[in-house]
């Protein structure tokens, strides 16, 4: 359990010396709009998810191959773990998610291992969150 918690004591260590007030502003904006697709569609289609990531990366200039190669890439990554053909739609929202946290945390100058434990204790805090919930 103390490794979890220094993961995210870490994780917010990074956070605070490496963002300022706006760049957690962007970051909080990013959650609640990926918790917005979520909420508008909690079972969603591959179709709509398809739709969903192309609009995204179309709005950011990304172009066609690359829409394409992350949609594969997503799929094939769902695959990998093991998803059933259900979740996999689920899996890439998820996945744009993620994807949106680290291009952000990026841009900002955060190393690969830096970005590595945020996104690990971001998720090891939406886990323990849950829990809570329950």
């Amino acid at each position: 359990m103390t490794q979890k918690s220094d993961v995210k004591e870490r994780a917010k260590d990074i956070l605070d010396e490496t963002l300022d007030r706006e760049a957690v502003i962007v970051l909080a904006r990013i959650s609640e709009e990926m918790q917005l697709i979520f909420t508008a569609h909690p079972d969603p289609a591959t179709e709509d998810v398809e739709t969903i990531v192309t609009g995204f990366f179309l709005e950011n200039g990304k172009s066609e191959q690359f829409i394409e190669d992350w949609i594969n890439t997503s799929k094939e990554y769902s695959c990998a773990r093991g998803l059933s053909s259900r979740d996999q739609p689920k899996a890439m929202l998820s996945d744009l998610g993620v994807f949106r946290f680290m291009s952000f945390l990026k841009d900002k100058g955060l190393t690969d291992d830096q970005i590595t434990i945020v996104l690990t204790g971001a998720v090891q805090q939406a886990a323990s969150e849950k829990k809570g919930d329950e």
